[in-house]
């Protein structure tokens, strides 16, 4: 199955211009699977210094996403997706935690990226760095606190660097995902990682992540349209 490892949607991401039931439709009409929900999670959007409240608002919004999905039959799993205001405003991409991560630590916007790189493996998750070189810019964080980096397709890009990604991600034995990163503010790019279709929650979408020695992406470059499969190696041989 296709599995877009980054999307939005309106109810929080004020950027993303359509609500749930419009980012599945569009996802599914694009061929793909599911998707990561991974909405922006930064202290704009915190109203009154009540980060509790946000984090609450955040996880209501994924239940009513996932019961979008599970009515027409699309996956919908877990992630969040944390501007470091810390580090440049780097957006770091968190998979493999549960609903009760946000709840319990509602400020992940605020951490050092060792620190959150501390508090998301002990309960179990990883880091992905979202589109590290978009509009020219160089936000790529310390690999010691990254598993993975990723090849962005949204159309608006300038690229999606996946050649430099590739040899970045090799030269730390890390993981190269793709995602869309779709807004509603262009078309809609066919793309994701292709998992095995037993995948379920996002601890299995953690796991394969991890574990995988190899990962078949689908990536689209802006401009084009149509996308192509990649077939990334962690380790390849000298």
């Amino acid at each position: 199955m296709l599995i877009d490892l980054h999307a939005h949607t309106s109810g929080i991401s004020t950027c993303c211009r359509v609500p749930a039931p419009d980012i599945i439709k569009a996802a599914q009409d694009a061929g793909i699977d599911g998707i990561v929900l991974s909405n922006h999670y930064q202290r704009h959007y915190v109203k009154n210094g009540d980060a509790a409240a946000f984090a609450e608002r955040y996880v209501k919004e994924y239940e009513y996403t996932k019961a979008c999905g599970d009515a027409a039959g699309f996956k919908v799993f877990y992630g969040m997706e944390v501007t470091m205001e810390l580090h440049s405003n780097a957006h770091i991409l968190v998979y493999g935690v549960d609903p009760s991560f946000t709840l319990k630590y509602p400020e992940t916007y605020a951490m050092t990226m060792a620190d959150l790189y501390a508090l998301v493996k002990e309960n179990g998750g990883m880091l992905v760095q979202a589109h590290p070189f978009r509009g020219g810019k160089d936000v790529l964080q310390d690999l010691a606190y990254l598993d993975g980096v990723e090849a962005n397709s949204h159309p608006l890009y300038d690229a999606t660097h996946v050649e430099k990604l590739t040899k970045i991600a090799q030269s730390a034995g890390l993981i190269l995902t793709s995602g869309g990163d779709y807004h509603a503010d262009t078309h809609r790019a066919h793309c994701g990682a292709y998992l095995p279709d037993d995948i379920t929650d996002t601890h299995g979408l953690r796991d394969f992540l991890l574990s995988s020695e190899t990962m078949d992406i689908e990536i689209q470059e802006p401009g084009e349209m149509q996308s192509r499969r990649v077939t990334y190696v962690r380790h390849p041989a000298v």
